[in-house]
């Protein structure tokens, strides 16, 4: 599986991506905390739920900073739909490639 990155940029700012410490995120599997730049995760996942949640959160970095509005299941459903897209077709991926 692919490293999950530390840290990206979104809208030219600086976010981070770590860990939950234990407790800290009780039933959720992640967080954005779009206030503070950052995504947390829960370590205690399969790798399968694991990409579904980055995907899931860093769709909620895109809503939240857009002001979108989207319920959690919108969010959920395009996290989703995004998943399914990548896996079945990897040359999409190239039209987000920056030319040099």
């Amino acid at each position: 599986m692919a490293q999950i990155p530390d840290t990206f940029t979104l809208f030219g700012q600086q976010w981070q991506i770590r860990t939950a410490d234990a407790y800290e995120l009780g039933d959720d599997l992640g967080q954005c905390r779009a206030d503070q730049h950052e995504i947390v995760i829960s370590p205690n996942q399969s790798a399968e739920t694991l990409i579904h949640t980055v995907l899931h959160e860093l769709c909620h970095c895109i809503e939240l900073k857009l002001d979108l509005q989207l319920t959690e299941r919108q969010v959920d459903l395009i996290a989703l739909g995004l998943i399914d897209l990548f896996r079945n077709n990897a040359n999409m991926l190239s039209l987000l490639e920056r030319q040099l």
